[in-house]
C-alpha cells in the first residue's frame, strides 16, 4: 500500500519535513486499523537470525533504527517498530511540555521494544522527566555546540538507581578539532556514545577512540550498501528516517536482509 500510494508522493516532494508529514500521517491510520499492528509484524517479520548485538549494556535485536525527526511527538513507535527496527528515537523534543505529551502516550501504550529520547533543548528539565520512560537519551548539541550542558545531565543520572546511556549527537558540520574536545570529554565523563552525521565522522571516531565508544550512524542512509558502510566504517548501530519516507518500510527489510547476508 505504501509503495503503490505513498512513495510515488514522497519522492516527488523535495521539501522532507512536508514528506515526512504525508509518511506519518499514513503509518498512524495503519496503526488505527484494528489488527493493524499484527498484521504488519507477520508482514515485515524482519528479525533475521545473526544480527543481535549489545552496544551501551543494552540488546538490540539488529542493527538498524528509526533516527529521531519522525515520531517527533511519540505516538507512532510501536508502529514503526512492527517494521522491524530494533529502536525508534523519538522527538527531537524542545519543551517540557512536548515530552509530557509524550510520556503519557508512553505509559498509556507501553513500548514494544528500545525507545531512544532525543532532546534539543531545554535538556535537563527534560531528561529529568523522560528517565523512567526511555531505554537512552540522545542529547542534541547542534544548538549548544559544547559540552557543559552533560555536567548536570551526568550528576542527576547519579541520583537513579538504574543506569541510562548518554549520546551526545554531533553537528553536521563541525571540525575534527571540535570533536576531539568531545571526545575528550566523553572519554572522561562515562558519556556513553556519539550519534554522528557522515562516514568521515565516523571513521574519524572509531580511529580516535580506538572502537571503544559506540557510535550511531545517522549519515542519511538510503541504501542498503549505504549501511553496511557506516558499520564497516565503525558504527555500532545505524539510523534511516528520510530513508523510510522515500523508500516506504521495504527498505528496512532490504537493509536487514543485505546485512544477513554479508554475515553469513
Amino acid at each position: 500500500m505504501y509503495s503503490l500510494l505513498i512513495r510515488p508522493i514522497t519522492r516527488r516532494i523535495k521539501d522532507n519535513d512536508k514528506a515526512s508529514a504525508i509518511a506519518k500521517a499514513y503509518f498512524k491510520f495503519q496503526g488505527k486499523i484494528p489488527g493493524g499492528r499484527f498484521v504488519s509484524r507477520i508482514l515485515h517479520g524482519n528479525r533475521p537470525e545473526g544480527l543481535e548485538r549489545e552496544v551501551f549494556g543494552i540488546q538490540f535485536y539488529n542493527p538498524l533504527g528509526l533516527g529521531a525527526g519522525l515520531d517527533v511527538d511519540g505516538d507512532l513507535y510501536n508502529d514503526l517498530n512492527d517494521l522491524g527496527f530494533s529502536f525508534v528515537e523519538i522527538g527531537p523534543f524542545k519543551q517540557p511540555a512536548a515530552v509530557r505529551k509524550a510520556l503519557r502516550k508512553l505509559q498509556a501504550d507501553p513500548p514494544d521494544d528500545i525507545i531512544a529520547a532525543c532532546i534539543s533543548e531545554n535538556h535537563l528539565e527534560s531528561f529529568y522527566l523522560a528517565y523512567d520512560f526511555c531505554d537512552f537519551f540522545v542529547i542534541d548539541i547542534t544548538g549548544q555546540p559544547d559540552m557543559e550542558l552533560f555536567d548536570s545531565l551526568l550528576e542527576t543520572r547519579l541520583t537513579y538507581d538504574n543506569y541510562k546511556p548518554l549520546v551526545v549527537k554531533l553537528p553536521e558540520q563541525i571540525s575534527f578539532e571540535e570533536i576531539d574536545d568531545i571526545l575528550d570529554y566523553c572519554q572522561m565523563n562515562s558519556v556513553d556514545g556519539v550519534e554522528a552525521r557522515s562516514l568521515a565522522q565516523i571513521s574519524y571516531i572509531h580511529e580516535r577512540t580506538k572502537g571503544r565508544l559506540p557510535i550511531i550512524a545517522n549519515c542519511h542512509i538510503k541504501t542498503p550498501q549505504q549501511a553496511e558502510s557506516a558499520l564497516a566504517a565503525g558504527a555500532s548501530l545505524i539510523e534511516v528516517r528520510m530513508g523510510l519516507v522515500r523508500e516506504g518500510p521495504r527498505l528496512v527489510g532490504k537493509i536487514l536482509r543485505h546485512l544477513s547476508a554479508k554475515i553469513k
